[in-house]
């Protein structure tokens, strides 16, 4: 592990700008990937690249034999450790891949490798869809366990996702319509409001880009009069319930980029389920952690910075 403290210079300035301090052949990208991967530590707890530095912080690097550029560190679509308390672990599931075991489903869940990730017994608190990539948190105790059932209960976690829609979403919307969920492998959005706060969706727009020459940059296709424009969106949910934000984002008119079952012109190739929904910053009283999405940079810089900026905000 390398540390430094900062000086009086490095009082206002990026945690990720003055990590070159301690990785100097490491390029930005680098080092950014790092504070992903919560392998950078100021005071004690992990931090995001843009975090302002205070004089006398004390900045530590993780892994002493860590790699010096971002294209030896681990893939970016692999099942990895986030940030971990004494009652959480943090851990990124890849887009493709179950969060539980199911009968059936082949192939490697979270659930299979979240004690080895975590480094002890763990079990999981969240579910993401099999296409969704991003955040799942994991009890290593009971106090965190009934922490975390504690916070939802009372509607303290937030919860935020970057959505990629189809379409050019211009304003935020308040999504807060009931949804039907019983026996569906559809959820329907009902007419009536939901009274339960935690139950609505916060969508805001973050970026509109041309949709044409994103498409094969996705993997995804798209009819000659499909969308011209697509929208990286900023959602919010406090609890959230199964496929939330993909159907209230396709009941205001704005479905999830490839989602087919939400009535998504593009598609992504084959058979495979394929849609841009990024679990990305889990806030607990007790706790945080926050990752980006692999396929943000294809989105290129001004969407990529505004994503990032309303993430750590």
């Amino acid at each position: 592990m390398k540390r430094i403290t900062a000086t009086a210079q490095d009082e206002g300035a990026r945690l990720d700008h003055v990590l070159e301090r301690l990785a100097p052949d490491m390029g930005l990208r680098g080092r950014r990937r790092f504070c992903e991967l919560g392998l950078v530590l100021v005071n004690g707890r992990p931090a995001a690249a843009a975090r302002k530095v205070r004089e006398g912080d004390s900045i530590e690097l993780q892994d002493e034999q860590a790699p010096q550029n971002a294209q030896a560190l681990p893939g970016a679509d692999a099942p990895r450790l986030v940030a971990r308390t004494a009652a959480f672990a943090f851990l990124y599931k890849p887009a493709a891949m179950h969060t539980e075991s199911l009968a059936g489903k082949p192939g490697e869940s979270l659930q299979d490798v979240v004690e080895s990730l975590a480094g002890g017994k763990a079990r999981l608190l969240n579910r993401l869809d099999f296409a969704t990539s991003g955040l799942a948190a994991a009890a290593l105790n009971r106090a965190g366990e009934e922490a975390y059932h504690s916070a939802q209960d009372r509607g303290l976690t937030e919860k935020r996702y970057l959505a990629l829609l189809e379409g050019a979403l211009t304003r935020p919307v308040l999504a807060d319509r009931r949804l039907l969920l019983k026996n569906r492998s559809r959820v329907l959005v009902e007419l009536d409001r939901h009274p339960d706060v935690r139950r609505h969706t916060r969508i805001t727009p973050l970026a509109v880009m041309p949709a044409a020459p994103l498409w094969e940059k996705l993997g995804l296709t798209c009819p000659a009069k499909g969308p011209e424009q697509l929208t990286l969106a900023g959602c919010v949910i406090l609890k959230g319930a199964r496929h939330q934000i993909r159907a209230h984002c396709a009941s205001c008119g704005f479905p999830l980029a490839g989602d087919a079952r939400y009535g998504a012109q593009s598609r992504a190739a084959g058979d495979t389920e394929r849609f841009f929904l990024h679990h990305g910053r889990l806030i607990l009283p007790e706790a945080e952690a926050l990752c980006l999405p692999p396929w943000l940079d294809e989105l290129g810089e001004d969407a990529a910075y505004r994503a990032r900026r309303w993430l750590e905000a």
